[in-house]
């Protein structure tokens, strides 16, 4: 199936092209709160990378959260605006902390500022106890970290975007009613 992931939902934008769980085109680059302007560019190049139209897409993959208020409006908005040009067009989810972490163990977590972190315990593409955190109760975990853990003072490297989310596959949901597809946030 000739699938599109795309990821808007924190600091960075991800976008690839997949098909036969084998990507064709990826890329991500850190935005801070500019995926807006750049998400039609990546898709773009991604489709034409692969000699693609637009026609041709089967299914778009989305991460829907926890994350930036606008980050996953960028991209749950784009979703449902390629969806109006095919109706046979099947859109999946994904929880962003997976896309931190994919099938690894441990605890991926994104900046909620004011010291506060939207994470979560992720065991095989699997998310548990997914909540607001303070960072000081995180610090002390005996855990590998995924996300943004310049804020535990480490260096931030966010892995492969794309293929986290293609690795958790069994954790994608099938939107049934495109009207009803929000984000998911966490309060």
């Amino acid at each position: 199936m000739k699938t599109l992931i795309i990821d808007t939902s924190h600091t960075l934008l991800a976008v690839g092209v997949v098909e036969e769980n084998t990507i064709l085109f990826q890329k991500q680059e850190t935005m801070n709160k500019r995926q807006s302007e750049h998400l039609l560019s990546f898709v773009n190049e991604a489709i034409e990378s692969v000699k693609w139209k637009p026609s041709d897409i089967e299914k778009i993959v989305i991460t829907d959260g926890p994350g930036s208020y606008t980050g996953m409006r960028i991209g749950i908005t784009f979703a449902k605006t390629f969806a109006l040009t095919n109706s046979d067009l099947i859109i999946d989810t994904v929880d962003t902390l997976l896309s931190l972490s994919g099938n690894n163990n441990g605890f991926s977590f994104i900046d909620a500022r004011g010291g506060r972190i939207f994470g979560a315990k992720v065991n095989q593409g699997i998310i548990s106890e997914e909540q607001v955190y303070m960072i000081e109760d995180i610090k002390d975990m005996d855990l590998n970290f995924y996300g943004d853990i310049h804020l535990l003072d480490k260096e931030t490297h966010y892995g492969n975007v794309i293929q986290h989310i293609l690795d958790v596959k069994k954790s994608w949901q099938t939107v049934c009613d495109i009207d009803l597809l929000v984000p998911r946030y966490i309060k």
